[in-house]
């Protein structure tokens, strides 16, 4: 059943062009042009300050395009348009004819789960692509002292955390979009607890206080410290929590779509 579900909402996603770019696409393109207008800019204007590049640097950096609040816009509008479409545009009765409530949620969260994958993968393409031209005009390139198993294994950290940040954002949404049954108020409402929780967060940026990976800015932070720790062999304020973070994101991501999932299997979708 849950396959079926997840079949139609790939499908749905893949016919509604538009939105899927604008929620998944655009960020890699930003990444990519904006590197691109980067590099003109400091090689043909302000001149080559920085002697070499750093090609896989820049790839592990392109995992991170999600971690600013700010840059979450694309993806969160994405979470609204899969979990309050439905509520939207009035076919929760129609499509729960064909599948139970549960596996339509979980359907609609793994959709949302590959396309933001493919998303933080292409992005990180982006800025490897970034750091080859870079590479290319500056005549010099410089290679992390990590063997390649330690490389790869420093991206797997790296996607792991910007994956689990964007899925708790995920489920907030997912959550919001329930109560509110509208699209509107899950995008504004994601927005500012995301701004707000980064302003609160502030001091936790400084590595001293575990209590502050209840914030999944900067629990993600954490886990991708550790990563840069594996790749570049540099120490990160908040990589020593890394092993405390990874669970708290969990906990937050079950809590969060558990309670939008428990509130959906009891509402009442008459009107919709």
């Amino acid at each position: 059943m849950i396959i079926d579900a997840l079949r139609a909402e790939l499908y749905k996603l893949a016919r509604n062009r538009g939105s899927a770019f604008w929620a998944f696409g655009f960020m890699p393109l930003f990444a990519l042009s904006a590197g691109l207008i980067e590099q003109g800019f400091v090689h043909l204007y302000i001149g080559d300050i920085i002697p070499y590049a750093s090609p896989l640097q820049d790839s592990l950096s392109g995992l991170a395009s999600f971690s600013v609040s700010i840059f979450q816009i694309c993806g969160i509008a994405g979470a609204a348009i899969i979990f309050a479409g439905e509520y939207r545009w009035e076919t929760w009765r129609a499509s729960l004819t064909r599948v139970d409530r549960i596996p339509a949620m979980a359907a609609k969260m793994i959709a949302f789960a590959l396309a933001i994958s493919a998303s933080l993968i292409l992005c990180s393409l982006a800025r490897m692509i970034v750091g080859f031209i870079d590479a290319g005009l500056t005549g010099s390139a410089t290679w992390p002292p990590a063997g390649a198993g330690e490389i790869l294994i420093a991206h797997l950290v790296a996607f792991a955390a910007s994956f689990l940040q964007i899925m708790v954002t995920a489920a907030f949404v997912m959550l919001v979009a329930v109560v509110s049954r509208a699209m509107t108020a899950a995008i504004v409402a994601t927005v500012l607890t995301l701004v707000a929780c980064e302003i609160a967060s502030i001091r936790g940026n400084a590595g001293g206080d575990p209590i502050y990976l209840m914030f999944p800015n900067i629990a993600g932070d954490a886990i991708r410290q550790a990563g840069q720790m594996i790749m570049l062999q540099r120490e990160g304020l908040l990589a020593g929590f890394a092993p405390m973070a990874v669970p708290v994101l969990v906990i937050e991501f079950l809590l969060l779509s558990g309670a939008a999932t428990a509130l959906f299997v009891r509402q009442d979708l008459s009107k919709e």
